[in-house]
């Protein structure tokens, strides 16, 4: 079966689900969301592992391609709050609506716009050789952990919403840290400044002291030289009057 025909096919496969869990319920349509997600996982993992590399490469450049990427992100975000769901709550019906309406865009798109590209650019061989190794992997992953690979598709087209908050929780601790570190900063420049100061003040202190001894030493210098000329001068005077007083009194006596 061509590629084109095998992913048409199992469009329809996936239309068909929706229309039965919209009047199905209890576990059947446990059952069937089971089987929705098994079909959605499978489907997305062939187009994004083999269908649309190749068609890349058939087409080149296309903005279809990364499109479909895009929506294949939101469907299985989609496919995992269905699951969380309980098919009892008002949720669940709100989500499986949504759900509907993203596949059947993706599809529309593709089978309307992509396929026909893919069909005039892949001659009818390859397009065979395709088919059978979509099909083959779409088994392989319906046999394996459908809703373990689903999990890892979520976290794999979310990974900047996932860094932002990461981001934000770690800016707190981060301010946190360097308001930590910026008191005792400050305390080691002070205490290293105060002692700076001390020493200039010391220095400053021992310098005035200095000046004041040598201007001590020579004041005294200065007072010895001119002092001993005007002391001595007055007793000699007296001296010499006391002592010729005394001679006039005792000739005078004699």
């Amino acid at each position: 079966m061509k590629a084109t025909d095998l992913l048409k096919e199992q469009h329809q496969e996936v239309d068909e689900l929706f229309e039965r869990m919209s009047q199905a319920g209890g576990n059947e349509i446990i059952a069937l969301r089971d089987e929705l997600v098994a079909n959605l996982v499978g489907h997305s993992a062939i187009e994004e592992e083999i269908f649309y590399p190749e068609s890349r490469e058939a087409l080149g450049a296309s903005p279809l391609i990364p499109t479909s990427y895009e929506e294949h992100a939101l469907v299985h975000i989609m496919l995992q709050k269905l699951l969380s769901a309980e098919p009892g709550d008002e949720s669940f019906h709100a989500r499986l609506s949504v759900l509907k309406e993203l596949v059947q865009h993706h599809v529309q798109e593709e089978e309307q716009q992509l396929f026909p590209k893919i069909e005039s650019a892949m001659g009818a061989e390859r397009l065979e050789e395709l088919g059978d190794r979509l099909e083959a992997r779409f088994t392989q992953v319906r046999e394996g952990n459908v809703k373990a690979l689903l999990t890892q598709n979520v976290a794999k087209s979310m990974p900047a919403a996932t860094t932002g908050r990461r981001t934000r929780a770690a800016k707190p601790t981060a301010r946190k840290t360097a308001a930590a570190k910026r008191p005792p900063a400050k305390r080691a420049s002070t205490q290293r400044a105060e002692p700076a100061r001390g020493a200039q003040k010391g220095r400053r202190g021992a310098a005035a002291t200095t000046g004041r001894k040598k201007a001590a030493e020579t004041a005294p210098a200065k007072t010895g030289r001119t002092a001993p000329a005007r002391k001595p001068s007055r007793p000699a005077k007296i001296t010499r009057t006391g002592r010729k007083g005394g001679r006039s009194s005792s000739a005078s006596a004699r």
